[in-house]
Order: C-alpha cells, then sequence, then structure tokens
C-alpha cells in the first residue's frame, strides 16, 4: 500500500506543537496516515471522517514454530565441512572459493510480519468537507475534525483494544472490514462482526522473485491464526467502536494455541472495554501512555502556529531546518519516542523492521528484524531517554534466540554455545538465510548473539535491571554466547586469535576482477569478541572459572580496536583492502565508537577521518548512526548537516539509498524503516549527554542553531537522571538525582571541565556553569560548590 502520495486541499490551520502533528485535509496514502500502537496492537489511521484504519498485531506472522528446520539444506557433518574448507580458502587468499561454499550452507528465509487488515468505519463523504487531523504524541490519541464532526481514535494499553469513537456523526457508521489474510469464517452481529483469519505458512521476501509469494497451509498443517472482533454502541451523543484482535500465537518455540482460546480473549476484550463509560476509557489509556511519554521533555523553542506540513515545507526552503523551525527537531525526538513507546512493551515482541506497522503480505525485507544492525538501533533511545521497559521484549527475545540458537551452533559450526545471524523473526530464526544464492556479505555473520548481549549489560549499565537480573538473566545469556565465540576464533597467520571467514556488515572490496564479502578479522569482529569476552570476565566473581579463565586468555591475543587505526582512517578488515563502495552506508568497523565504548583517542580520531571518507548522505538508519558517531566524536557541525539530511522529504529524494522524511514523518530507507525514526532519538540524545566513559558529559555536540534549550528526565550511566538547561550554547545548569543503587560520586564535565559531585536518589543537586567553571583541575571537586539548595559536592 505504500503508493505514491496525493496532494491534498490546504484548508484551515490548526495550532502545531512539539508534542502534537496537524495535517488539513484527509490521508489518502498509508503514508500519510497516522500510527497508532500500544506495543502489541498497531493502527494506521488513514482517510478523513471515512476513518480508514489498517490495523496489525505484533504476533501475526507467516510461519510455525520450529518450521525453520525444514529449510536447512544441507546436513550438520556437510555444513561444518564446507564451513572448514572456506575458512581454509579465505586464509590461503582465495576468497571468491570461500564465498561459493558459505554460499552452499544457506537455509532459506525468515518470515514475515504480516498485515491484519483494513476497518473502515462510515461512508465517504458525499459533499466536499474540511478535515483536520491531529496526533497528539502525549496522549497518544488520533484527531480528527471535520465541521461539528470529531472522531477520536486510540490503542489502549490496558483494555488492549482499538477505540473510535464519533461525536457529532451522522447516525450510527456502517463498519466493513477486509483482509489480504485467507477468511475462514465471519460472523455478523447486530451490533459488529468476528471474523477468523489464518496466515500463510510460508512468505518469501521481495528479492526472491522466483519462491512463491505465499505458501498456504495444507490439511492437517498449522500457521498463525487470528480472530477479529468488532462492536459498537451508542453513548449519549457519540458512537464508540472497539475492536481486538488475538492470535494463536503463544510464544518463538511454543506450539500454536487453539483458536477457540484467541477468540474467547478478543470477545471478552471487547466486552469489557464496552462496559467501561468511553471517558474512562480514554483516561485510563491517556495515563498509561503519558506514564512512559512525560518521563524526557526536550524544549528547543516555540513552534509556529502552521500545521506540520506547511511547517517542514517552510523549514526545508530556509536550507537549514534547525535554525529555521528548532521545535521540528524536538517533536521529530518525540515523535520516535512516541514509536518506541507504542511498539514495544513488555511482555511482547521487540519492535521490528517497521515498528508494529504494516499494510503488504509481502513487506520490505518481510517487516521482520535484522540483527546486524536495525534490531539493535530500534532499542538505542530506550535506556538514556528512561523507556527500559522498551528493552524488555528485547530481552526475552535474546533468551528465545539463545534457544534456537544452540540447534544452529551445534548443526551448524559444531560448536557449543548459541549463535545467531543477520536475519531473525517471531520464530527466533537463527541460521544463515539466502537461500544459496544470497550475497555472503550479509548472510554469514554468525555475530548477532555478542551485539545483542551489549543491550543486555547497557540495561545493567544504566541501572534499570531489576535485583538478579546480571545475574540470573545477563550472565547465562552471555556465558552461551562466550562459548560459541571462543569455539569460533581461531588462529591467523600473524599469531594473533581472530575470525575467519569474516564479513563487515554488509560491505565489500575487490580483489583483482571480483567483488567479495569475505575477509579475515574484520574490525566488527574484534569488536564484539572482545566486548562479550570482557563482558563474560566481569560478571565471574569466581577467578577460577575455567570459561573467565579461556576468555582472559583470549583478549590477550585479540588484536584492539586502536590496533586497525591508520593515517587514512580505520581499517575494516585486519588489511587495507580496494573499497568497493567508499561511501556504503554500514560503518560496522567503528562499532568501539557507537554504540559501543572501546574507542581511544586514537581511534576516534581515525573514526572522523573515516567517517568523512564515507561521507554523510546515506539511508535513514545510516544517518541516524552517523548522528550518534559524529556526536560521539563532539562535531555538532557535522550533527547540524546530518539533521537537514534527515528532515529531508523522501519522496522527493527516492532514488538510491537518500534518506528522509514521508508525509506522516516516518523515517526513509528507502522504503520505511522505523529504524531511521528511532535511531535519530538516540543521536540526538548523544548530542545532549554522554556517559560511556565513566563521567556524565553535559552538551558535547549540540548544534549551534539549537543553541537555547533545555532537556529534562534523560538517564546517565550509572543511572543518574539528567535535567540540563542551557542558552546561546553553554551550560547554565544541570539537575541530576540518582536511581535507587546508582548513589554516590560522579565526574560532571561541560566544555572540558568538570567537577565531581556525590548524588543521591532522594534529593536533587542542581550544578551550574560556574561551579564547574570555578572547580580546581588539581583534584576532584570544592567545598565551595556544596552550597545550600544544591546537595553535597565533592
Amino acid at each position: 500500500m505504500h503508493t505514491d502520495v496525493k496532494p491534498f486541499p490546504r484548508r484551515r490551520a490548526r495550532r502545531s506543537s512539539g508534542r502534537r502533528l496537524v495535517f488539513d485535509g484527509q490521508a489518502d496514502d498509508w503514508l500519510e496516515a497516522l500510527p497508532l500502537g500500544n506495543g502489541r496492537l498497531g493502527a494506521m489511521c488513514g482517510g478523513g471522517m471515512h476513518a480508514v484504519l489498517d490495523l496489525n498485531e505484533e504476533t501475526l506472522w507467516s510461519g510455525a514454530p520450529q518450521r525453520d528446520e525444514r529449510q536447512r539444506r544441507v546436513a550438520a557433518a556437510e555444513a561444518q565441512d564446507l564451513l572448514l574448507r572456506a575458512r581454509a580458502a579465505v586464509l590461503a587468499g582465495r576468497p571468491q572459493e570461500a564465498e561459493e561454499l558459505l554460499a552452499r550452507r544457506q537455509s532459506d528465509y525468515a518470515q514475515a510480519f504480516l498485515p491484519v487488515g483494513r476497518l473502515v468505519v462510515g461512508a465517504e463523504q458525499p459533499d466536499p468537507v474540511d478535515v483536520v487531523r491531529t496526533l497528539d504524541l502525549q496522549t497518544a490519541v488520533h484527531e480528527t475534525r471535520a465541521g461539528e464532526a470529531i472522531a477520536e481514535t486510540f490503542v489502549s494499553q490496558p483494555a488492549q483494544v482499538v477505540v473510535h469513537a464519533i461525536t457529532g456523526g451522522r447516525g450510527d457508521p456502517a463498519l466493513d472490514f477486509t483482509s489480504p489474510l485467507r477468511e475462514t469464517s465471519r460472523d455478523v452481529l447486530d451490533d459488529g462482526f468476528v471474523v477468523r483469519l489464518q496466515a500463510p505458512l510460508d512468505v518469501a521476501p521481495g528479492h526472491e522473485p522466483s519462491m512463491p509469494a505465499a505458501t498456504w497451509p495444507e490439511p492437517g498443517e498449522r500457521s498463525v491464526e487470528a480472530v477479529v472482533v468488532v462492536r459498537r454502541r451508542a453513548e449519549q451523543e457519540r458512537v464508540v467502536i472497539v475492536a481486538a484482535i488475538e492470535t494463536t500465537y503463544a510464544g518463538p518455540t511454543a506450539p500454536l494455541s487453539p483458536i477457540a482460546e484467541a477468540e474467547s480473549r478478543a470477545r471478552q476484550r471487547v466486552e469489557d472495554a464496552l462496559r467501561e463509560p468511553y471517558e474512562r476509557l480514554r483516561d485510563e489509556h491517556v495515563h498509561a501512555h503519558r506514564t512512559l511519554f512525560d518521563r524526557v521533555q526536550l524544549d528547543l523553542g516555540p513552534a509556529p502556529d502552521l500545521p506540520t506540513d506547511e511547517r517542514l515545507s517552510h523549514a526545508r526552503a530556509s536550507g537549514d531546518v534547525a535554525a529555521a523551525d528548532p521545535d521540528l527537531v524536538a517533536t521529530l525526538f518525540d515523535y520516535g519516542r512516541y514509536l518506541l513507546i507504542s511498539s514495544a512493551r513488555p511482555g511482547g515482541l521487540p519492535a521490528n523492521l517497521q515498528g508494529v506497522w504494516n499494510a503488504e503480505m509481502r513487506p520490505p525485507w518481510s517487516s521482520n528484524y535484522t540483527l546486524n544492525i536495525n534490531a539493535e538501533m530500534n532499542c538505542w533511545a530506550s535506556e538514556v531517554t528512561d523507556l527500559p521497559e522498551t528493552v524488555d521484549p528485547l530481552i526475552r527475545f535474546v533468551e528465545a534466540l539463545a534457544e534456537r540458537g544452540a540447534v544452529t551452533a551445534a548443526h551448524d559450526y559444531g560448536a557449543p554455545g548459541w549463535t545467531a545471524h543477520h536475519n531473525s523473526d517471531a520464530w527466533a530464526f537463527t541460521a544463515t538465510t539466502g537461500a544459496g544464492h544470497g550475497a555472503v556479505k550479509w548472510s554469514f555473520w554468525p555475530f548477532a548473539g555478542a551485539w545483542l548481549t551489549r543491550h543486555l549489560t547497557e540495561h545493567v549499565a544504566f541501572g534499570a535491571a531489576p535485583e538478579g537480573f546480571a545475574a540470573d538473566t545477563l550472565r547465562p545469556l552471555a556465558r552461551g554466547a562466550a562459548r560459541f565465540m571462543l569455539s569460533w576464533l581461531t588462529e591467523t597467520p600473524d599469531g594473533a586469535l581472530g575470525t575467519a571467514p569474516s564479513t563487515s556488515p554488509e560491505n565489500a572490496f575487490r580483489t583483482g576482477d571480483a567483488e567479495v564479502g569475505v575477509g579475515v578479522s574484520s574490525t566488527m569482529d574484534i569488536s564484539l569478541a572482545r566486548e562479550l569476552l570482557e563482558t563474560v570476565v566481569a560478571l565471574e566473581d569466581d577467578p577460577a572459572d575455567p570459561l573467565a579463565r579461556e576468555a582472559r586468555r583470549a583478549l590477550d591475543r585479540i588484536p584492539t580496536p586502536a590496533s586497525r587505526v591508520r593515517a587514512d582512517g580505520v581499517l575494516e578488515w585486519d588489511r587495507a583492502v580496494d573499497e568497493a563502495d567508499p561511501a556504503h552506508r554500514h560503518v560496522s568497523h567503528l562499532y568501539a565508537l557507537y554504540p559501543g565504548a572501546a574507542a581511544d583517542e586514537s581511534f576516534e580520531r581515525a573514526a572522523a577521518v573515516s567517517l568523512d571518507r564515507r561521507g554523510l548522505d546515506s539511508t535513514g538508519w545510516s544517518l541516524a548512526w552517523k548522528l550518534a558517531l559524529w556526536a560521539r566524536l563532539g562535531r555538532s557541525d557535522r550533527v547540524s548537516a546530518l539533521i537537514e539530511l534527515v528532515f529531508r522529504d523522501a519522496h522527493a529524494n527516492a532514488a538510491g539509498h537518500a534518506g528522509g522524511l514521508y508525509p506522516n514523518l516516518f523515517a526513509a530507507h528507502p522504503p520505511f524503516q522505523i529504524d531511521g525514526n528511532l535511531g535519530y532519538v538516540a543521536g540526538i540524545a548523544e548530542c545532549l549527554v554522554q556517559s560511556h566513559r565513566g563521567r556524565i558529559e553535559l552538551l558535547p555536540a549540540v548544534p549551534s542553531t539549537l543553541g537555547a534549550g533545555s532537556v529534562r528526565g534523560l538517564v546517565a550511566r550509572p543511572g543518574i537522571h539528567v535535567d540540563i538547561e542551557w542558552l546561546d550554547g553553554a551550560l547554565v545548569e544541570t539537575r541530576l538525582r540518582a536511581r535507587p543503587g546508582a548513589e554516590g560520586c560522579v565526574r560532571v564535565e561541560w566544555a572540558g571541565h568538570g567537577v565531581d559531585v556525590i548524588v543521591e536518589c532522594d534529593a536533587e543537586i542542581i550544578v551550574t556553569r560556574g561551579d564547574i567553571d570555578d572547580a580546581p583541575r588539581d583534584r576532584a571537586g570544592d567545598d565551595r560548590s556544596a552550597q545550600a539548595g544544591r546537595g553535597p559536592m565533592v
């Protein structure tokens, strides 16, 4: 349903702010519609008073538990033999041969996230009517106004239903529901309907045109089934429509549940919601959303009194979006937080490639989980913007990957522990995809376990993990990933420990007349390997623990990221190569700088050279990664240029790998991928506060065009809430308060100057620019800083 955007007439403007998106005219296209979600259910609100709701449910995928086992193309002994031969080939300088051998080990593909269907409420208006659409990010309520009629839509987290209420309309609206899935039956009720649906058993990705677009279950086979229950009732001047969606999905590895159970849950949810007065339903929904959304507030100035699309047009025309309309920078930051809250909640699945919104049966890249950057990027902002709840789905997913990945490690590698590759789905797919002909530069990458473990360590580092998490959850998962890693590491010709064959997602280099993506010990490989093994060592109390001892011995032999520094940048593999695409969108070799934290000064200098050689322009998610990388380097000038690229009109720049924003502010790869929206939040947060070096650094990379502002509620390691106010580019003050367990002395720095302060969880400490400027440079702290009302400083 990603069609060209149709222009709509400009009518009455409604005030827009950093917490509201406002558009005149109805949404005629999916990329004009506005998203709602509660982590499990998604709805794209299109149309006008003739409401078009494209519905999603996070567990509605093609496939079934363990169905990936049917896709394995070779037996375990052959897979392991091919791997050993590929290793020998690449170490002998024959990378093309290694690629051919690795391709023969590939499984087919991961499964696809699918749409539920389209609910249409009301008939099209026979006469033209002025329509104003508003999405309030703070309340997660979509409002449509047309004359005296008002429609409100929200997806309730407490009630687990979609609610659409019309006031001032023309009698009972008609209800219509269609689905691209197989409809197995439909019951028509006096006040609505019940529809039962079945998903395909397989959906091949769009880049596999020779494979069937969908394979449906034969008699006796089961795939995910869904039940959609929609009912309505009148309430004074209002008509309330409630929709519930439940599926038979019971978890990545659990058997499918009976459809009767799903139907019972759906019917009960609708019945419970219809018993509640509308205002109570709405209030409970708003409270649940604001409990998360209101934790952080970024203020960069007032918003013009214009619809959102007009604001964007004016700001883009100026040549400097941030200077022309600084609040747009904050609006997109809030929108990203809103999308994260709406697509990832405890107990469910993590946000996929499109969050929880998809209208296509064969969506781009199957709208699944790309584990070599995109799935991780979706969670980069979770900890720093005080949304640790949105990490819970990823933690549960990693646990499922570890279970399924143990099978892959044993079958494909003859190795202990667990591994996962670049692509996964709701069934925790962990094998290599590619169907025997996929490019090895993306398909062969057994390092997802190492990267995903970092998110669990960050959960601890930010003080958000519950008691016992490090020992009971992080430790066993990290140790399992490390067992595989230690088995996978091999001695390289220089006597070091490294990886062969090795890829640097998803880049390639030239050798002779060929272009290949396989080398030895990519810089990303050694960065992830070192980080994982250091985590295992740090988590182990027993110095005699065999795994920790083996990890320490390995760390002595694995090259450091700093060893890859050269005058012309950071090496991507163990040696200089002829880059096939010097401006490649992936910057995997700079992992140690961000999201990692292992970059020393020499690596930082070389990373800046590499980033300049890569260039700024790229896909939406690549812009977000570069935004965070340049922020780590303190380069506000590069940040400013990247913000300009982020805010481009995606339709006007749709060729190639050029990111930007669609009319509804979805980020473009192109096409739409939510990682660009969510990664942008992390990048902006990195401009405001950094804490990866054992100290809290304030305003390290704020562009001059954002010279005045304030932010409240960000979180710094080891669990310090940080509020900042700045003016004319200079710090005014910061307020600090600790999470329980994070109390103690922290170093606070701005512009290269700093002071040590004691932060408590039951008292707020205020540090001004003067406190930092006046602090002695030769010792920690200053007694003059311990002033009344500011709490103790060291």
